[in-house]
């Protein structure tokens, strides 16, 4: 019996001592994080990369930083954070596109911040370096025009394809060849998206010039008719958020939520846009068709205009 009591106490401070471990473990993982909040998950991606840092393993870690920044409900700050993590990493591994990624993230929701300038300039080289010239001459030019005073202006320059005496001509004129040898579209796709990026572009480095939020929800009608719908949604949201006092601001978010209902066929999250709208827009032009929509949500084409129909003879 003394030799079981015993047997059951070395088992009983065994699993004392492993718990105290797992615990100790688990607390030095999150202390010596560099995400506040992290999930496991994450945490487990950044001890990983800690101990082998590779392209590899810097990859995994980067999707799911981003995917936790696009997931979670980060308050500005640990956003931040999250993105100069991520854009720390990819320059040790030289990740480049994801490196472009967390810098154009940067630029647009921390431009104020010292390094904006040179943060422009990097994803500006990158761009050039991705042979994409009409998104590296708008963020160069862009750059230039900005912050006449950056140190590194004479490289800026020199990534410029082409001279470009007025950066709002420049995009004006990308946007012409938009309808220049059509495909089966009507439009000219290369053109198209070369129109799209360097509208963005120019937002990105111009976030206060009045022609910013024009260029956007221009640029969202043409991924629109290039059925680019992810881009489309990114750039009115970014008419939404930061352009809330643009004129076709509420138009944005009527046409976002139209998206979501009949080109991605998403109802539910649909109708939550159309609400948003109603509520923020209750006396806009829309506002008849908003709550049209979300009373006919799930119908077909066919059952509306039954309806309609009904509705024409009753009256």
């Amino acid at each position: 019996m003394i030799i079981t009591m015993k047997k059951n106490l070395n088992i009983f401070l065994f699993l004392c001592f492993a718990f105290l471990i797992i615990t100790s473990c688990k607390q030095d993982s999150s202390a010596s994080s560099a995400l506040a909040g992290a999930s496991d998950q994450l945490l487990k991606l950044e001890a990983a990369y800690n101990i082998a840092p590779s392209v590899t393993t810097a990859n995994t870690l980067l999707k799911e930083v981003m995917n936790s920044i696009g997931t979670q409900k980060l308050d500005k700050a640990t956003q931040k954070q999250y993105m100069e993590y991520g854009l720390k990493v990819s320059n040790e591994q030289n990740v480049i596109t994801k490196k472009a990624g967390f810098l154009m993230a940067l630029i647009k929701d921390d431009y104020g911040n010292a390094d904006t300038a040179k943060r422009i300039y990097e994803l500006a080289d990158i761009m050039r370096k991705m042979r994409k010239a009409t998104v590296s001459n708008t963020l160069a030019k862009g750059l230039l025009n900005a912050f006449p005073n950056f140190t590194n202006a004479d490289k800026a320059k020199a990534l410029l394809s082409e001279d470009i005496p007025n950066l709002e001509d420049y995009i004006a004129g990308i946007g012409k060849s938009i309808f220049e040898n059509p495909d089966n579209t009507g439009i000219n796709r290369n053109a198209s998206l070369a129109y799209v990026d360097a509208c963005e572009a120019y937002a990105l480095v111009n976030p206060q010039s009045e022609t910013s939020p024009s260029l956007l929800f221009k640029a969202a009608e043409v991924a629109k008719s290039l059925r680019t719908f992810p881009k489309s949604l990114t750039l009115y949201d970014w008419v939404i958020e930061k352009y809330p006092n643009y004129e076709k601001a509420g138009t944005a978010m009527f046409l976002k939520g139209f998206i979501i209902e009949n080109n991605l066929g998403d109802d539910v999250k649909a109708k939550e846009v159309y609400d948003a709208f109603l509520k923020k827009y209750p006396k806009h032009d829309l506002a008849d068709d908003v709550q049209f929509l979300i009373d006919n949500l799930g119908k077909s084409d066919k059952e509306i205009l039954k309806m309609i129909e009904s509705k024409q003879k009753n009256n």
